[in-house]
């Protein structure tokens, strides 16, 4: 039983990895294109959209998707009624933004939200079946099924949508058609994935009260975690402009992304694997060491290379006329690592099914987004960027303070598991300044691919030599038993 978990947990987690990184390969390349056809004005407008689109995701998701993976037992009723709960939440909230579009223009300063919201609205509820199928198939371990379908609408939806609309002048219309058809197509792949797992829709007030019970913890901590990811780029939409708005998701799209995929892994894989043993401390310790020590040898590296190559990346990947974001995109690059380190001690609160025990932080977290990015804001995007990094970096140390307390993990094999990525790191580091030093007139495109394949061959001929030091012995990979059975 414990090799079939380890084995389904690494096998879902390629999967899904392997998905999200040719979506990430995809973004990239489309992010190229319609940076080029479209202007930061126009990114600006559907980002302040999208603030209001992820409002209503909160307030559908009730926190009953992981409440369905992290029960020990779901009956055909708790599925009937998570659904249904769901979709007339998602129905009430497409109406009432339909309805508030104008107000949410007004208060965010971008005439042109009304009609987009208008449009977007009506999105939800194909937002809240999806999350529930998604639910669904992670708690049974079929993320085989789920890991492409992502994949397959951003391509139909990019590709074949918004890059051919941007050409033809459609201007900030061509985010919002992709946006919509992202979301229905992935919803009905989705269902069709997940056909086998669905029942007939139906309430049960017993059912609800089980579920509800579990999902307070999450809900509680939903609006704190919204602000967290949105008050930032509203305060920029209303303080700085919709242009500004633009340059600021354009310089954050690569951390945003690498954060999505690992949200992803962790959602749909460790999640639901760290949840099953949720009652072994020694295996959810192991667990919780090895992928920090993971995350860190793959994000600290990459972190090294985006800040040292900025410009030439920003140049590469946006273009001349987003100059501006080169130096918004170093900084929230180099925080790369403190992002996706948060989301991990999330994801094994979540397993534990004590959500609440960091509700403390994310209030924290959240008033500190908001007072310190509003303090800084006339002062430049530069300014809130670094604000919003030493945040981070702080939220997390606490963070990882109620996470030595939860499972009883020292601090010192918290710091000896970064050890050999930060060593990579400065090697990393070392190898980026001479290359960029001794080809200063190598043209941008030249020296990033120089440089990236350089370090590409020299991490894996290192990881290979040293396996074990580096990632440990094949049996702590994942939620290993120890052999002496302490717990």
């Amino acid at each position: 039983m414990r090799e079939s978990l380890t084995a389904r947990t690494l096998r879902g987690a390629a999967w899904i990895g392997g998905a999200s990184v040719a979506r990430l390969a995809l973004r990239v390349v489309s992010v190229a294109i319609l940076a080029r056809l479209l202007t930061p004005h126009e990114y600006g407008v559907v980002a302040g959209a999208l603030i209001a689109m992820d409002f209503a995701a909160m307030i559908y998701g009730m926190g009953l998707a992981p409440t369905l993976v992290q029960r020990k037992e779901v009956r055909p009723d708790h599925v009937a009624t998570a659904f249904s709960s769901a979709l007339f939440i998602a129905v009430l909230a497409a109406v009432g933004m339909w309805f508030a579009a104008s107000l949410i223009a007004d208060l965010m300063q971008i005439p042109e939200l009304t009609q987009i919201l208008k449009v977007l609205a009506w999105l939800t509820p194909f937002g809240a079946f999806s999350v529930l199928c998604e639910a669904l198939l992670a708690r049974n371990m079929q993320v085989k099924r789920v890991a492409l379908r992502p994949l397959f609408s951003f391509t139909i939806s990019t590709f074949l949508v918004a890059i051919p609309m941007a050409w033809y002048g459609f201007g900030y219309w061509s985010l919002v058609a992709m946006q919509a058809v992202d979301t229905i197509v992935g919803a009905v792949t989705l269902g069709f994935a997940a056909r086998k797992l669905l029942v007939r829709p139906g309430f049960s007030r017993h059912a609800f009260a089980e579920l509800w019970r579990l999902s307070l913890g999450f809900t509680i901590n939903q609006p704190f975690s919204y602000l967290t990811q949105n008050a930032d780029r509203f305060i920029i939409g209303r303080v700085l402009g919709p242009a500004t708005l633009g340059i600021y998701t354009r310089a954050t799209f690569f951390a945003t992304t690498a954060a999505t995929l690992f949200g992803n892994i962790a959602r749909l894989s460790v999640f639901p694997a760290m949840a099953q043993v949720q009652q072994d401390k020694e295996r959810l310790r192991s667990a919780l060491l090895k992928s920090f020590s993971i995350l860190a040898l793959l994000t600290l590296p990459v972190s090294a290379f985006c800040v040292i190559f900025a410009k030439e990346l920003v140049d590469v990947l946006l273009g001349g006329k987003w100059h501006l974001a080169v130096v918004p995109f170093a900084i929230v690059s180099g925080t790369l690592y403190f992002s996706l380190a948060w989301r991990n001690c999330a994801t094994l609160f979540q397993a534990l099914g004590h959500p609440y025990w960091i509700t403390a932080v994310h209030i924290c977290r959240a008033a500190a987004i908001i007072g310190g990015v509003w303090w800084v804001a006339p002062y430049g995007l530069t300014a809130i960027c670094v604000v919003v990094a030493a945040v981070m970096a702080f939220m997390l140390a606490m963070m990882l303070i109620i996470v030595k307390r939860a499972i009883d993990l020292p601090l010192r094999r918290m710091a000896a598991a970064h050890f050999h990525p930060l060593v990579i790191t400065a090697a990393a580091s070392g190898l980026c300044l001479t290359v960029k030093a001794l080809l200063p007139e190598l043209p941008s495109p030249a020296l990033v691919i120089l440089t990236l394949l350089l370090l590409l061959s020299s991490f894996c001929v290192f990881v290979f030599f040293n396996q074990e030091r580096v990632l440990g012995s094949h049996r702590v990979l994942a939620f290993h038993r120890p052999q002496n059975g302490g717990r």
